[in-house]
C-alpha cells in the first residue's frame, strides 16, 4: 500500500512543472498588452492590492501562527503560502462573479510580477534559520512564471491563428494536471495527511483566506461598480499556488508536510472562493465571453 501511495504522489510531483508552465502559458495566450493597458489608470487599485497581500497577507498569518501551535514544517507551509500572491485562477474567479476578465488578468500580472521580486528577498528574512537562495529563488519564478506568459502573449500576437486552435487545449490541460498535482499529492502523503487533521493547520489557512478576502474588499477601494472591491477580494483571497509549490518542491524537498500543507490550502480556497465568487455575482449584469 505504501508503494502504491508513493508513486501516485511521484506522478503528482512530477507534473507539477508541467502544470506551472502550461496554466502561465495559458495566460499568455488569452490576453494581449491592449487588454492590460486599458485597465493601467487603476494603479491606485493596484497599489493597495500590493499592500494586502505583501505587508499585510503575511502578517495575519504570523498572527494566525501566534494562535495556533503548529509544527515547524507547517509553518513553513503557511508563510509560504501567505507569501505568494497573482495566482491564475483569479482569472477563472473574476469570469465566475461576471467581471472584465481582462481586469482580473491585470491584477494577476501585477502581483506575480512582485511575487518573483518579493519572495526572493523576504523569504530569507522571515525563516532566517533556513538556508534559502534568493536570487535562485528569483530566477526560478522568473523563468517559470513570467516567462510562459510572455511567449503565450508573443504566440497570441504573431500566430493568432495557431494560438485560436491550441488555447482550448492548453487551458484544459492545465486544469487537468492541477488536479494530478493536488490529487497525487494528496493521496501520496496520505499518511501526513492524517497526521496533519487535528493540529488546527487547516482550520488557520480556512480562516487566513477569509480573513484575506474580506480585508482585501474593503481595502480595494470603491468605484463606480463593486468590481474593484470585488476583485480584491478575489484576488487577495486566491494564493499564487505554482510559485509556493515551485518553492516548495525545489527549497524543502526533504520536508513532504510543506508543500502538504500548501496543497491542501491551495484545495481548500479554490472551492470557497468559487462559491465566494459566484455569491459576488449576484448583483452584477457584466458577462463575459473570453475563456481563461
Amino acid at each position: 500500500m505504501s508503494e502504491l501511495l508513493n508513486v501516485i504522489g511521484l506522478v503528482g510531483n512530477s507534473v507539477l512543472p508541467i502544470f506551472v508552465f502550461l496554466t502561465m502559458f495559458n495566460v499568455g495566450l488569452t490576453q494581449t498588452m491592449e487588454d492590460f493597458s486599458q485597465h493601467f489608470f487603476e494603479w491606485r487599485f493596484y497599489l493597495r492590492m500590493l499592500f494586502v497581500n505583501f505587508l499585510i497577507s503575511p502578517l495575519v498569518m504570523w498572527l494566525l501562527l501566534q494562535v495556533f501551535s503548529l509544527s515547524r514544517p507547517l509553518e513553513i507551509g503557511l508563510i509560504i503560502f501567505s507569501m505568494a500572491a497573482g495566482a491564475p485562477f483569479v482569472i477563472k474567479l473574476t469570469q465566475y462573479s461576471e467581471h472584465d476578465v481582462a481586469l482580473g488578468a491585470t491584477l494577476m500580472v501585477v502581483l506575480v510580477l512582485f511575487t518573483s521580486a518579493f519572495i526572493p528577498v523576504a523569504l530569507p528574512l522571515i525563516l532566517p534559520g533556513i538556508d534559502i537562495d534568493g536570487w535562485g529563488i528569483f530566477i526560478s519564478l522568473v523563468r517559470q512564471l513570467v516567462l510562459p506568459i510572455f511567449l503565450g502573449m508573443v504566440l497570441k500576437r504573431f500566430a493568432a491563428r495557431f494560438v485560436e486552435k491550441i488555447q482550448p487545449w492548453v487551458g484544459k490541460l492545465s486544469n487537468i494536471t492541477l488536479w494530478v498535482v493536488v490529487v497525487g499529492i494528496l493521496i501520496g502523503e496520505l499518511e501526513g495527511l492524517l497526521e496533519i487533521l487535528g493540529q488546527g493547520a487547516i482550520l488557520a489557512s480556512v480562516l487566513f483566506i477569509l480573513v484575506l478576502c474580506v480585508l482585501g474588499y474593503f481595502i480595494a477601494g470603491k468605484s463606480d461598480k463593486d468590481h474593484l472591491q470585488d476583485l480584491g477580494a478575489l484576488g487577495s483571497g486566491q494564493r499564487n499556488t505554482a510559485a509556493c509549490m515551485i518553492i516548495a518542491s525545489s527549497k524543502f524537498s526533504d520536508i513532504p508536510e510543506v508543500l502538504l500543507i500548501i496543497t491542501i490550502a491551495n484545495t481548500l480556497g479554490i472551492i470557497m472562493l468559487v462559491y465566494i465568487a459566484k455569491y459576488l455575482s449576484k448583483d452584477n449584469d457584466e458577462s463575459n465571453t473570453e475563456t481563461a
